[in-house]
């Protein structure tokens, strides 16, 4: 089992997005998938065209990991969630006063054999963004193309570095990915090539701007699901490619 967290300390780059479609586009490939909403929001359920749910609170506060309760199927094949709402906030507070709280996703996680498990994180920096990076194996950090995404980067790698040194996380850099991207702007291109620059090979393929992302978390579809051929997910049919082969 690998586990993956998707994160950005940066808003509105497209995390949830990536995590959906990188989840749906490995569970059509054949893998067993786990997608695990750490937001307060439940954008993960939404992009599903689920309703939200409790079920992370109990996963991780009530001991539901033991009989699996908590996972919920999607509708799609091999592809499950565990729902998030605004319980998660109380959930936070419940998880600071316990012991070893930086491994509670780590230990949920614990007897489970799916083949993916994809962390989708919020861009505030908590309890449940570090435990997700103690129980992952693996970081993708999508980004927009502008300087205050790419700030949250950096900042993302920092946290990352911290958690390294402060705990056993086994957790490394996976991947940049580059969301939102516009070929015909010179702002889209200038910071692909800084970030190519700077990351060299951890930056992937980037993802279009593509009007179709606004459709499917509409209809509650994955861009697998769309018809059209939606542009971004030409780049994220890259991004998962290279996934495939480093897990």
């Amino acid at each position: 089992m690998t586990v993956i967290t998707v994160a950005n300390q940066k808003g509105g780059v497209g995390k949830t997005t990536t995590a959906v479609n990188l989840a749906h586009g490995a569970a059509i490939r054949g893998m067993s998938v786990l997608v695990v909403d750490l937001d307060t929001q439940g954008n993960v359920a939404d992009a599903l065209g689920m309703d939200d749910g409790s079920e992370l609170y109990s996963w991780l506060i009530n001991g539901a990991s033991t009989d699996k309760v908590a996972v919920t199927a999607t509708g799609r094949e091999r592809l499950s969630v565990i729902r998030s709402n605004k319980t998660t906030a109380q959930l936070k507070v419940a998880a600071s006063g316990m012991d070893f709280r930086e491994m509670i996703i780590s230990n949920a996680l614990q007897g489970y054999e799916f083949d993916l498990v994809i962390l989708d994180c919020p861009p505030s920096v908590d309890i449940l963004h570090t435990a997700a990076l103690v129980a992952a194996d693996l970081l993708i950090i999508p980004t927009k193309l502008d300087q205050f995404a790419i700030k949250g980067v950096i900042e993302m790698l920092r946290s990352l570095d911290s958690v390294q040194r402060a705990t056993r996380s086994r957790c490394k850099l996976a991947g940049i990915i580059p969301t939102f991207y516009d070929k015909v702007t010179n702002e889209s291109q200038a910071q692909l090539e800084n970030l190519a620059a700077t990351y060299g090979s951890f930056v992937w393929p980037p993802v279009a701007q593509d009007t179709h992302c606004r459709v499917a978390n509409r209809v509650g579809k994955t861009l697998w699901e769309l018809e059209g051929h939606p542009r971004a997910l030409v780049g994220y049919a890259e991004c998962l490619d290279k996934l495939l082969k480093i897990i």
